[in-house]
């Protein structure tokens, strides 16, 4: 799309698409003049206004007089109108503060990602956690629990957690445990399931048991981080005027139970260094056709990347959404190379 829009219509086009973003309602070109200083007659603005209708940047709705945008309408404000958008200083320190206070964990990181992407955006949130296309052993530590009741605690590369609950046929003490570990740690770092799993046979005794273990942890988080998603924010969507109580809700809700809305978004999302803007009718799925989508992947040194973004009516505060989108996966990445850096200078 070329900016084939002469400097006046540029600008009653971006009136409009803030004024209904902000109000809701048609914008009329009354209320235009009304409130802002153009310094030309409503009849020059109606006439601007119908030009803008004709090469479909705005719509008429037969109940009002006024014009919305449409998504060509939307497209164009985003490619050409928008204002640089940054998160204030202030914000970002919050932001920064938040994420330092929690677990330093992945889950316990994307699950504050969602919470505060929704907050600060008004809309429904989606954060996967960091996936790489196989999962590989980080370490994994044995707790004696009491008896024959051990906790086995693995963490992945992408810094998932696991712990199972094991039951031993003989007693173990603390520090047979921990002298295993710290064994068998060095050799399966680094190391997918199927590669554990060939090394158990040959182990023996209780070495074999744990490493079949692992394997079994290390494949199952490898199948739920192909589907897993946070979101948060579902009410501040369901609120809005354009979906609140219709059909668009309830086919919205259904998505989200079934994790459809992952598969259906995934597709068009691919991994690079800015964010995304996916606007109505450029969905290829028509069940996203009501609504905008604003995300950006994450991740450190390719070895893993996760999403995250917001969904929302069209009618989107787009600045708003794309700063916040883009910082905190900034604070994403910035995370995950932290945790990365530690592991490289404890080799």
């Amino acid at each position: 799309m070329q900016p084939e829009l002469s400097q006046r219509q540029q600008t009653i086009l971006k009136l409009i698409v803030q004024e209904y973003i902000r109000t809701g309602r048609a914008v009329g070109s009354k209320s235009l003049i009304e409130r802002y200083d153009l310094g030309i007659s409503p009849a020059t603005v109606r006439s601007e206004m119908g030009e803008l209708e004709e090469h479909e940047y705005l719509a008429h709705p037969h109940t009002s007089a006024g014009r919305v945008p449409t998504d060509r309408g939307y497209r164009y404000y985003v490619e050409y109108l928008l204002d640089e958008a940054r998160l204030p200083i202030p914000e970002q320190i919050t932001i920064s503060h938040q994420f330092r206070q929690v677990e330093a964990q992945i889950e316990s990181w994307a699950k504050l990602a969602a919470v505060v992407l929704a907050d600060m955006s008004g809309n429904l949130s989606l954060v996967t956690p960091p996936r790489s296309s196989v999962e590989r052993m980080r370490h994994f530590e044995l707790i004696n629990l009491r008896g024959r009741v051990v906790l086995l605690v693995a963490v992945t590369q992408t810094g998932t957690v696991r712990e199972v609950v094991l039951q031993l046929q003989d007693e173990v003490s603390q520090e047979e445990l921990s002298a295993l570990s710290q064994r068998l740690n060095p050799e399966i770092r680094d190391l997918t399931h199927e590669q554990i799993r060939q090394l158990a046979p040959g182990a023996g005794g209780l070495a074999s048991f744990i490493l079949e273990q692992l394997a079994d942890l290390l494949r199952l988080t490898e199948q739920e981080s192909q589907t897993e998603f946070f979101a948060e924010g579902l009410d501040y969507v369901l609120q809005q005027p354009e979906i609140e109580g219709g059909p668009i809700a309830q086919r919205l809700l259904e998505l989200l139970r079934g994790g459809a809305i992952l598969s259906l978004l995934l597709p068009q999302l691919q991994p690079g260094d800015d964010v995304q803007v996916i606007i109505g009718k450029e969905h290829r799925a028509a069940d996203l056709h009501p609504f905008a989508v604003v995300a950006a992947s994450y991740g450190a040194r390719n070895q893993v990347a996760g999403l995250l973004g917001v969904v929302g009516p069209t009618r989107m505060p787009y600045g708003r959404s794309i700063s916040t989108v883009r910082y905190i996966a900034q604070v994403m990445t910035n995370l995950l190379r932290d945790i990365y850096d530690a592991e490289e200078d404890e080799d």
